[in-house]
């Protein structure tokens, strides 16, 4: 059973901005999951818990915040470290600026590492923050669960995204907001097996930390394609571990490298970790293959004169998400206001970026590329070119 707020700090900060209805949640309202996917809250709140949708029904922040309040946010990552980790916060900061309702933003970066990242949401759900988001990446998503549990039962609003927790949206969170990792996965993997055709060849995947759960839902998508397509040989049953370090990622495909001298196609979890895979691609002299991965705008501003020296060069992204900790500000904002935000929790995201032009709706790399930004910047965030500078200026 989730309380959401049960403690008055919110509640009379809020004030008259809320409903008698929505206090109620706020004072003690339990919520659950019903078979609809909406959480039932003891008010006319529905936050649509678990749908899955498309980023075309994204809600408007404004019919869900309270027009005043004091409201008190935190943001745990899990990693925390690197370029994505940056630019997600500040889309959590940039929505948080629209809701005058919210008056601060905390974040706690858990390197990784998994005692400091449980530490972090307890200390912040113990000192009273109204809404705490979490990344639960620092090892398997369900040895977060404990950490999580023991915050909604302080009385934080508790929304998980960007990693699968396992446990329960309704229960031991209230919801988890993300991209479908297993439906990226088959994105790729698909686009693999159209490059390669009726000839096939071996592909290697890059993930993440080891045992990340977001790179294990993408390697599931990835093998039920293969599995369809025998032509297709996977190299490594499990991702190959990067810690979505590009130096990692390099000495990870250097090594395969050595291992496999014919590898015709490589899928990466990360635009930052692709660096890596053509920098070793380059140091051992071989020809870019097709790669598929998640947007950065160094491979889109990039792929042009790699491909004049690489012509079996191919590149593929999705969207890398950094927009998702928004949905996740959204949700949790509208359970403590009792008012309504039926957007999706996961969506379905198709290749953004299709080098070939053969993706109906994906733009060309040079099309994508944004020219004076960050090269480590997402094409697809949904930060302002003022934010994103802003971000990248320390």
């Amino acid at each position: 059973m989730i309380t959401t707020a049960p403690r008055h700090r919110t509640a009379l900060a809020v004030g008259s901005a809320l409903t008698v209805t929505a206090l109620a949640v706020l004072l003690g309202g339990c919520s659950s999951t019903n078979s609809s996917g909406t959480t039932s809250t003891g008010s006319a709140a529905d936050i649509a818990v678990g749908t899955t949708g498309t980023m075309d029904q994204f809600a408007d922040f404004s019919s869900i915040c309270p027009s005043e309040g004091d409201i008190t946010v935190g943001v745990v990552d899990g990693f925390g470290t690197n370029s994505w980790s940056k630019t997600v916060l500040a889309e959590i900061e940039a929505e948080a600026a629209k809701c005058p309702a919210i008056t601060n933003v905390e974040f706690a970066a858990g390197r990784g590492d998994l005692q400091a990242t449980t530490a972090a949401i307890t200390s912040m759900a113990a000192k009273g923050t109204d809404v705490v988001l979490v990344i639960p990446d620092a090892g398997p998503g369900e040895a977060h669960l404990s950490a999580l549990r023991s915050a909604v039962q302080s009385g934080s609003t508790v929304v998980t995204f960007a990693s699968d927790p396992q446990g329960s949206a309704g229960s031991d969170y209230l919801d988890y907001t993300d991209w479908s990792p297993e439906f990226s996965g088959r994105s790729w993997a698909q686009w693999t097996v159209d490059r390669l055709g009726d000839a096939g060849g071996n592909v290697a995947f890059l993930g993440g930390p080891a045992g990340s759960a977001v790179s294990s839902q993408e390697l599931e998508g990835i093998k039920a394609v293969f599995a369809e397509n025998p032509q297709i040989t996977l190299l490594t049953d499990e991702p190959v571990t990067t810690n979505w370090d590009p130096a990692q990622a390099q000495q990870a495909m250097s090594g395969l490298l050595s291992q496999y001298p014919k590898i015709d196609a490589v899928i990466s979890d990360y635009g930052a970790s692709t660096d890596g895979v053509i920098r070793a691609y380059q140091a051992a002299g071989i020809s870019l293959p097709a790669i598929a991965t998640t947007d950065q705008n160094s491979l889109s501003c990039g792929f042009d004169a790699l491909k004049a020296t690489n012509p079996s060069y191919e590149l593929a992204t999705v969207s890398s998400r950094t927009w998702v900790g928004r949905v996740a500000l959204r949700k949790a904002i509208a359970s403590i206001a009792g008012t309504s935000d039926t957007e999706p929790s996961i969506y379905d995201l198709s290749l953004s970026e299709d080098s070939t032009g053969s993706t109906e709706g994906a733009k060309t790399p040079s099309e994508v590329c944004s020219e004076g930004a960050p090269a480590d910047g997402s094409p697809s965030s949904l930060l302002t070119a003022a934010e994103v500078e802003k971000t990248f200026a320390n």
